[in-house]
Protein backbone atom coordinates (compact mmCIF):
# COMPACT_ATOMS: atom_id res chain seq x y z
CA UNK A 1 0.00 0.00 0.00
CA UNK A 2 1.72 3.60 -1.11
CA UNK A 3 0.60 6.56 1.38
CA UNK A 4 1.61 9.79 0.49
CA UNK A 5 2.88 12.36 2.89
CA UNK A 6 -0.64 14.08 3.60
CA UNK A 7 -1.74 10.27 4.49
CA UNK A 8 1.02 9.74 6.88
CA UNK A 9 0.61 12.86 8.82
CA UNK A 10 -3.49 12.51 9.03
CA UNK A 11 -2.65 8.93 10.14
CA UNK A 12 0.49 9.71 12.69
CA UNK A 13 -2.20 12.41 14.15
CA UNK A 14 -5.11 10.21 14.92
CA UNK A 15 -2.73 8.03 16.64
CA UNK A 16 -1.46 10.85 18.57
CA UNK A 17 -4.39 12.54 18.92
CA UNK A 18 -6.24 10.01 21.93
CA UNK A 19 -2.82 10.46 23.85
CA UNK A 20 -2.47 13.81 23.60
CA UNK A 21 -6.27 14.82 24.91
CA UNK A 22 -6.37 12.24 27.83
CA UNK A 23 -3.89 14.00 29.82
CA UNK A 24 -5.67 17.36 29.26
CA UNK A 25 -9.27 15.96 30.43
CA UNK A 26 -7.10 14.63 33.76
CA UNK A 27 -5.62 18.31 34.27
CA UNK A 28 -8.90 19.61 33.82
CA UNK A 29 -10.23 17.74 36.59
CA UNK A 30 -7.45 18.44 38.93
CA UNK A 31 -7.76 22.09 38.32
CA UNK A 32 -11.22 22.35 39.51
CA UNK A 33 -10.22 20.86 42.75
CA UNK A 34 -6.76 22.70 42.96
CA UNK A 35 -9.42 26.23 41.91
CA UNK A 36 -11.59 25.55 44.81
CA UNK A 37 -8.39 25.03 47.09
CA UNK A 38 -6.94 28.68 45.55
CA UNK A 39 -10.18 30.40 47.03
CA UNK A 40 -10.12 28.99 50.45
CA UNK A 41 -6.21 30.14 50.26
CA UNK A 42 -7.17 33.82 48.91
CA UNK A 43 -9.74 34.14 52.09
CA UNK A 44 -6.89 33.88 54.66
CA UNK A 45 -5.72 37.04 55.62
CA UNK A 46 -2.54 38.03 54.50
CA UNK A 47 0.02 41.39 55.06
CA UNK A 48 3.06 42.58 53.36
CA UNK A 49 5.61 44.12 55.97
CA UNK A 50 8.77 45.46 55.58
CA UNK A 51 11.99 43.39 56.56
CA UNK A 52 14.19 45.18 58.91
CA UNK A 53 16.33 42.46 60.28
CA UNK A 54 16.94 38.71 59.89
CA UNK A 55 18.90 35.98 61.41
CA UNK A 56 19.32 32.09 61.14
CA UNK A 57 21.62 29.37 62.57
CA UNK A 58 19.78 30.15 66.16
CA UNK A 59 18.85 27.21 68.38
CA UNK A 60 16.58 28.78 71.19
CA UNK A 61 13.84 26.74 73.57
CA UNK A 62 10.68 28.30 73.99
CA UNK A 63 7.22 26.95 74.51
CA UNK A 64 3.57 27.77 74.63
CA UNK A 65 1.49 28.17 78.04
CA UNK A 66 -2.09 28.36 77.83
CA UNK A 67 -2.41 30.57 74.62
CA UNK A 68 -2.55 29.31 70.89
CA UNK A 69 -0.96 31.32 68.74
CA UNK A 70 -1.52 31.98 65.43
CA UNK A 71 1.25 30.51 62.85
CA UNK A 72 1.93 32.42 59.36
CA UNK A 73 3.56 31.10 56.13
CA UNK A 74 6.10 33.78 55.13
CA UNK A 75 6.99 34.24 51.32
CA UNK A 76 10.28 36.23 51.26
CA UNK A 77 10.60 38.88 48.41
CA UNK A 78 14.02 38.43 46.21
CA UNK A 79 14.33 41.72 45.31
CA UNK A 80 13.27 43.61 48.12
CA UNK A 81 13.19 43.60 51.85
CA UNK A 82 9.46 43.07 51.75
CA UNK A 83 8.04 39.92 53.53
CA UNK A 84 4.24 38.49 53.29
CA UNK A 85 2.88 36.91 56.11
CA UNK A 86 -0.04 34.82 55.43
CA UNK A 87 -1.94 33.52 58.68
CA UNK A 88 -2.35 29.81 57.87
CA UNK A 89 -3.66 27.87 61.57
CA UNK A 90 -3.26 28.29 65.04
CA UNK A 91 -0.70 26.13 66.96
CA UNK A 92 -2.21 23.88 69.29
CA UNK A 93 -1.51 23.92 72.83
CA UNK A 94 1.24 21.97 73.14
CA UNK A 95 3.36 20.73 76.56
CA UNK A 96 6.42 20.28 75.29
CA UNK A 97 9.50 22.43 74.59
CA UNK A 98 9.43 24.09 70.70
CA UNK A 99 12.63 25.32 69.32
CA UNK A 100 13.42 28.46 66.89
CA UNK A 101 15.65 28.32 64.09
CA UNK A 102 15.48 31.31 62.42
CA UNK A 103 13.78 34.81 63.52
CA UNK A 104 12.78 37.88 61.52
CA UNK A 105 12.60 41.74 62.90
CA UNK A 106 9.94 43.51 60.07
CA UNK A 107 8.58 47.01 60.57
CA UNK A 108 4.85 47.50 60.75
CA UNK A 109 3.70 50.12 58.47
CA UNK A 110 2.42 51.35 54.51
CA UNK A 111 5.13 49.43 52.47
CA UNK A 112 5.75 52.34 50.07
CA UNK A 113 5.95 54.93 52.66
CA UNK A 114 8.45 52.83 54.77
CA UNK A 115 10.54 51.60 51.93
CA UNK A 116 10.90 55.22 50.67
CA UNK A 117 11.06 57.82 54.11
CA UNK A 118 14.00 56.72 56.06
CA UNK A 119 11.98 59.05 58.83
CA UNK A 120 9.18 56.92 58.81
CA UNK A 121 11.17 53.75 58.52
CA UNK A 122 13.00 54.88 62.00
CA UNK A 123 9.79 55.37 63.73
CA UNK A 124 8.03 52.55 62.46
CA UNK A 125 6.63 49.80 65.00
CA UNK A 126 9.04 46.91 64.90
CA UNK A 127 7.77 43.28 65.86
CA UNK A 128 9.72 40.12 65.68
CA UNK A 129 8.76 36.57 64.05
CA UNK A 130 10.03 33.63 65.13
CA UNK A 131 10.84 30.38 62.81
CA UNK A 132 9.31 27.28 65.16
CA UNK A 133 10.56 23.76 63.30
CA UNK A 134 7.77 22.18 62.51
CA UNK A 135 4.93 24.64 62.46
CA UNK A 136 6.01 28.18 61.01
CA UNK A 137 6.06 31.32 61.77
CA UNK A 138 4.98 32.94 64.97
CA UNK A 139 5.16 35.95 66.69
CA UNK A 140 7.76 35.96 69.04
CA UNK A 141 5.84 38.15 72.44
CA UNK A 142 3.64 34.97 71.90
CA UNK A 143 6.04 32.45 72.65
CA UNK A 144 7.72 31.67 76.18
CA UNK A 145 11.21 31.73 77.01
CA UNK A 146 13.08 28.48 78.12
CA UNK A 147 12.10 24.58 77.85
CA UNK A 148 9.23 23.27 78.88
CA UNK A 149 8.54 22.09 82.61
CA UNK A 150 5.39 20.53 83.94
CA UNK A 151 4.37 21.49 87.28
CA UNK A 152 3.25 18.42 88.87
Amino acid sequence: MKFTKLTKVVLTASMVLPLAIAPLSVNAAQNNKSAVKTEKKANLKSQQFVLSKASDKIKKAYHTKDNKPMVYKAMFMADQPIVELTATKKMPSLRKTLYVDQQVNIKVGKVETLLNNKKAYKKAKTISYSHVKGYGWVKTSELTKGIFMSAD
